[in-house]
């Protein structure tokens, strides 16, 4: 059975991205898991606050947390655990994936507010630090299925199909189709992409409606943009490349970038996983 982890801080785009998630697994036979990482406020931490505070209120968290996977499996009728951390975000992530031998990860993400970029600071985090696929989903979002994917697949970034074989499982359990949309700055590399994409390599796709395009232009997130108003996908699916430090002073991840402003739910898989 797969598992799904589904960070919530009980905000509006949380609890939005844990029912499109318990939607998501209801229709799977998936199980779920609710990780919240709690935080001590700054005026409890000046006040030095006492150990039976802090004991109290991780005895509210827990509760609050046992309620919510109480809600979630009586709602949906599916297998609901919690997991209350407290400490490093990423760290106790990753512990919390081995704990529960969970698949991939569910996020909410803001709009375009104060708010996003407190909570988008996580979501980027867990995109390029979690060898998990990690599914963002936008704050007005609900689940109606997964018929349709984008991959934007970016050939300058030495990626290979090994990715692929989340994306693969996606296409397989939705019945979906996809279409890979590749952004070139020159139409002579043309030549490079087809030697470089082999859909067939390792996958039997002969049951599986796929499609490619590749246009040429140099700004690339429009070019995203414009791709999902004209197919209007279900799913966006990317690859986030690990800039070297010198190169992150001139570049910024592009999936970093759709993250904040995609209109539909994006999936992103690490280039590498264990």
């Amino acid at each position: 059975m797969k598992t799904i982890i589904v960070c919530t801080d009980f905000s509006h785009e949380a609890e939005n991205a844990t029912h499109y998630a318990a939607s998501l697994a209801k229709e799977n036979k998936y199980r779920i898991v609710l990780f919240t990482l709690q935080t001590v406020s700054i005026h409890a931490l000046n006040a030095q606050a006492s150990a039976d505070f802090f004991y109290t209120q991780t005895l509210k968290n827990q509760t609050k947390l046992s309620d919510k996977a109480a809600e979630i499996n009586s709602l949906y009728s599916i297998e609901t655990e919690y997991h209350l951390a407290s400490g490093n975000f990423i760290e106790e992530l990753e512990n919390c994936l081995n704990i529960h031998e969970c698949d991939f990860i569910v996020m909410g993400m803001a709009e375009k507010t104060l708010e996003q970029k407190l909570l988008g600071n996580n979501v980027i985090r867990a995109i390029h630090r979690i060898k998990k696929p990690v599914l963002i989903i936008p704050a007005h979002i609900e689940y109606t299925g997964i018929r349709k994917i984008l991959f934007s697949y970016d050939t300058h970034k030495n990626m290979t199909w090994s990715a692929l074989n989340d994306i693969y499982y996606f296409i397989n359990k939705f019945d979906a189709e996809i279409e890979v949309f590749n952004v070139t700055e020159s139409i002579e590399d043309f030549t490079e992409v087809i030697h470089d994409i082999d859909l067939n390599s390792g996958y039997d796709l002969n049951d599986i409606k796929y499609s490619f395009k590749m246009i040429q232009s140099i700004e690339v997130i429009k070019a995203i943009e414009e791709e999902i108003r004209l197919t209007n996908p279900d799913l966006l699916t990317m690859v986030p490349y690990k800039y070297n430090l010198l190169e992150s002073l001139f570049h910024r991840s592009k999936t970093a970038i759709m993250a904040y402003k995609n209109k539909i739910p994006l999936l992103s898989i690490p280039l590498n996983i264990d």
